[in-house]
């Protein structure tokens, strides 16, 4: 038995899956203790056939302007991100919305092709189910790529776009489509059932 955690150890392929797994472990515990700076409530949705949910921050200002915006954090962050920007925001009469994105925080972590597309229609979702119908979009580092396509997909939606250190502004996706891979299945089952 020793021998195989000896070999399991000096093999390079497994002490890079054990680091890789420590490291999930440790940065899990991690995100389980921080304590956002306010009350955090869950949307429910459904991709790809399976039921996970997005937590966020909905802070309300205490003399509102009219205006909500909503902070999509990068790569690597949560909706933590945003905790001294969301002061900020309340003190000028901003609604917040502040969502961690699936797969960060403490959204779920669903098993699904992860797109900005998907991405994009899970926030839309959620701020239709709190009735939300216009607003600015504000995104840092790869949730600035999440912001534009946000806003080229539900353009009346957006009344401004901000980009703080955004990255990827190139839009491949205007030549291809985006599709769900629902609406894929589909096409492909019934040109299955077709075919002679």
């Amino acid at each position: 038995m020793r021998a195989y955690y000896k070999n399991l150890f000096e093999n390079s392929f497994s002490k890079t899956i054990i680091v890789i797994l420590f490291t999930t472990l440790v940065c899990s515990r991690i995100v389980a203790q921080i304590v956002y700076p306010y009350p955090s409530q869950q949307f429910v949705f459904h991709a790809e056939n399976k039921n996970s949910f997005l937590s966020y921050m909905d802070v309300k200002p205490v003399t509102g302007n009219g205006k909500t915006i909503i902070l999509f954090h990068g790569k690597n962050f949560s909706g933590y991100y945003w905790k001294d920007v969301i002061p900020l925001l309340l003190n000028r009469g901003y609604r917040v919305i502040v969502p961690d994105q699936p797969g960060w925080g403490h959204s779920g972590k669903p098993d699904l092709h992860y797109s900005f597309h998907m991405l994009a229609a899970i926030n839309k979702s959620l701020l239709d189910s709190l009735h939300i119908n216009k607003l600015i979009v504000l995104g840092h580092s790869m949730g600035g790529m999440l912001a534009i396509r946000f806003s080229l997909m539900y353009p009346e939606f957006v009344e401004k776009l901000v980009l703080e250190n955004p990255i990827g502004l190139e839009d491949y996706k205007t030549f291809v489509p985006y599709q769900s891979l629902e609406t894929l299945y589909k096409k492909e089952k019934a040109a299955i059932q077709q075919a002679p």
